[in-house]
């Protein structure tokens, strides 16, 4: 079988994982490849090739001789994946107050002040994707590719359990003041302060991913039970 074209591979590819990044696919549920190539308007090969990509970024399991499932939600795993991203963030952190230009930093800090102003007047949805802006922003002025590919499967891999947290009022309020406290330490390159500051907004327990990963599941099955 020819393999299939790049750009369609790549067009399936972004279609499911925007799927599965929401959960409009239910943790554990089969994939079924002829349906979905149905739903896409394209045959199975690129379909197949998509699914293979989406199992090496870890939202997909292959199963032998049963096939695809949409992962599911695990406590661990999505506690080892704040681990990791919060290892990756302090470390690009470190490099960034040690080697950014003046001019880059001010240009940072100036325009996430900007958008902080304006914080509580986001709707959820803004404010989920904007919080994950300045992470992946202030990350990439460290200029390590691979770092900044890790960090965007790790996003995807934990945006719906992240949005859950975010919905809460409180969980807001504190976000934001979090944001500002580590920009003034960025300002300053006060990188002490910096990565106290990150390490305390990002550090999540086990007992914290717990509520956050029930919380979700109950949101992903609500049209079940309703």
């Amino acid at each position: 079988m020819a393999k299939a074209a790049a750009g369609t591979v790549d067009m399936a590819y972004e279609r499911l994982r925007d799927k599965l990044v929401a959960f409009d696919v239910k943790p554990g549920e089969r994939l079924n490849e002829s349906e979905i190539a149905a739903d896409l308007a394209m045959s199975r090969a690129p379909i197949r090739e998509a699914l293979n990509r989406l199992v090496a970024d870890g939202m997909v399991s292959l199963e032998p001789g049963r096939g695809f499932f949409c992962r599911k939600l695990s406590v661990r795993e999505i506690t080892d994946l704040y681990d990791v991203r919060l290892d990756l963030e302090t470390g690009a952190l470190v490099v960034v107050l040690s080697s950014a230009t003046d001019a880059a930093l001010a240009a940072f800090v100036g325009k996430w002040r900007a958008e902080l102003a304006r914080g509580e007047s986001l709707s959820l949805d803004e404010l989920v994707s904007a919080d994950e802006a300045f992470h992946l922003e202030l990350a990439a002025m460290a200029g390590n590719g691979p770092r900044m590919k890790f960090l965007h499967n790790i996003n995807d891999r934990i945006r719906f359990v992240r949005r859950i947290n975010l919905e809460a009022p409180d969980r807001n309020g504190e976000a934001l003041a979090e944001h500002a406290r580590l920009l003034e330490a960025i300002a300053v390159r006060d990188w002490k302060t910096a990565v106290e500051t990150l390490r305390e907004h990002l550090a999540r327990s086990t007992d914290e991913v717990r509520l956050m990963v029930q919380s979700a599941l109950a949101r992903i099955y609500a049209d079940d039970v309703a």
